[in-house]
């Protein structure tokens, strides 16, 4: 079983506003991440919510996905992982899924658990122009390390000790590196007109 998490728990402070909620396209913007995950090959849907919560709940509706809430989001990114984590015991392995990064296709996640399946490697990632992106998916091997991990940072530093174990997939889809954090993201990300913002200096898991 495939378990996704997506952290969507963050106070969106360099937005100034719940970015979770913001509308993209038809609806908002972390329902447009959701329904990307519905149709790819992902067995369960795991949400972490954190700041806002309440709100997000009134404006983004949630299926068969299983909402849990992070009540120490100020702590980091970590804690949301380790919430979410708390969930998928069970998976045979997690992908871990942004809430902001809306332009990830299906088709992209659904190449990310082929090549798990095929490869039986630790760590799965996307690889677009040479520059790793997000999603990332982790064996269940992995798990233990993932719950150490602290701070308001992703699981990257599990991925950098996986050395050759990595299996990387190139894709040709964009959206691995783009996240909306600003206003400016925003007003780009609702044009989509060029790259709202890349992980070349900031790659979060």
């Amino acid at each position: 079983m495939i378990a996704a998490i997506v952290l969507a728990a963050g106070s969106s402070s360099r937005m100034g506003l719940p970015k979770q909620t913001l509308r993209l396209g038809r609806g908002p913007m972390l329902a447009r991440v959701l329904q990307v995950l519905r149709q790819s090959k992902v067995d369960r849907i795991i949400v972490v919510l954190g700041a806002g919560a309440s709100g997000v709940k009134r404006r983004v509706e949630f299926g068969k996905e299983e909402v849990v809430i992070n009540r120490r989001f100020r702590e980091g990114m970590s804690e949301s992982i380790r919430v979410g984590m708390a969930k998928a015991e069970e998976a045979d392995a997690v992908l871990i899924v942004l809430g902001d990064q809306p332009f990830v296709t299906s088709a992209t996640v659904d190449r990310l658990i082929g090549e798990y399946h095929a490869s039986k490697a630790p760590v799965v990632v996307p690889v677009h122009h040479g520059v790793r992106g997000n999603p990332v998916l982790f064996d269940k091997s992995l798990f233990p390390k993932i719950k150490q991990i602290s701070g308001d940072v992703g699981a990257k530093s599990v991925v950098a000790g996986i050395g050759e174990r990595l299996a990387s997939v190139v894709v040709e889809d964009e959206g691995i590196l783009v996240d909306v954090d600003t206003p400016s993201d925003y007003s780009k990300a609702l044009s989509r007109k060029g790259p709202v913002r890349t992980k070349r200096s900031r790659e979060r898991a």
